[in-house]
């Protein structure tokens, strides 16, 4: 989360917090973190200004189009902080404690040996990573800015379980793009997320919950260019210590650029409908600041 309300490709968190929960999940088990966001979480919604007025945002847009759930600011940041706990988790070796529920499927993309999966910051993004390594049966290698490889790396470094991914950081020299070609070239998934983009990187308005909204060009001219399936995929919360993998049937090889990201909008509307708390882009996603992107 940013302080100026836009993203900076870091989140908000400090290594001492991060270590108390990771410690709680071992000897407690995660229900026990979970009920300890209780006294962390009322505090954080006190004093998040910005992120407060990004989330009521959404919220807003979610019921003029039809949504008519249950959001408060506080039910988005428990949603958010067991998430983060549950990922945790599954670093640290507490699989067994979670229910998993798969009723996508990637079978397509395993059939032509290759294939491009993009997702967003809605639901357990990173679960997502982890269990396609599981369920592939082939290669997954995961496309991350530095800061978020920076923060896997320093989870590594605290003792918890080995990913099950490959990560690609993006670089600006475009060295990253070259990875994902070879990547594509031996078999295997490139995962990658379509929902945000720092300042300077090549956008596009599409209509998103009723109002225009920024997405990046780059990951999905990336997948075009690689001549592979494409399909968005989410991992969602549904119960307590229960997640299920959603995954679209994917898009054929040579699909364009604009169609490749009127369907991926399409997919981030529905997930977002059926499971509006687990939205998790806290700052100002329908922004119009020309500083935040060049428009395409």
């Amino acid at each position: 989360m940013s302080a100026d309300n836009r993203w900076k490709g870091t989140s908000r968190g400090t290594p001492l917090g991060y270590r108390f929960f990771i410690l709680t999940i071992r000897a407690l088990g995660p229900r026990a973190a979970h009920a300890l966001l209780w006294f962390v979480v009322p505090w954080y919604a006190l004093t998040a200004r910005a992120s407060n007025k990004a989330i009521r945002s959404y919220f807003q847009r979610l019921r003029a189009s039809g949504q008519a759930s249950r959001l408060t600011v506080l039910g988005s940041y428990m949603t958010f902080g067991r998430s983060l706990i549950d990922r945790a988790a599954m670093r640290a070796g507490r699989a067994s404690d979670y229910t998993w529920l798969k009723p996508g499927t990637l079978q397509p993309l395993k059939d032509a040996g290759a294939g491009v999966v993009i997702s967003a910051h809605v639901g357990n993004w990173e679960l997502a990573g982890n269990l396609l390594g599981h369920q592939a049966g082939m290669p997954v290698h995961v496309l991350m800015y530095d800061a978020e490889v920076q923060a896997i790396a320093r989870a590594q470094e605290q003792g918890q379980e080995r990913r099950t991914f490959n990560v690609i950081a993006i670089k600006d020299d475009f060295s990253h793009v070259y990875a994902a070609a070879e990547a594509m070239r031996a078999g295997g998934l490139l995962c990658l997320h379509g929902d945000r983009f720092l300042p300077g990187a090549r956008t596009v308005l599409k209509s998103f919950l009723g109002h225009d909204a920024r997405f990046p060009v780059g990951p999905f001219a990336l997948a075009r260019s690689l001549q592979v399936p494409v399909s968005y995929a989410f991992v969602v919360n549904t119960a307590p210590l229960c997640y299920s993998f959603h995954a679209t049937p994917p898009l054929p090889p040579g699909s364009t650029v604009e169609a490749l990201i009127d369907a991926y909008v399409k997919a981030l509307e529905d997930v977002t409908h059926k499971y509006p708390l687990q939205w998790f882009n806290y700052y100002d996603f329908w922004r119009h600041d020309p500083a935040l992107g060049q428009r395409t």
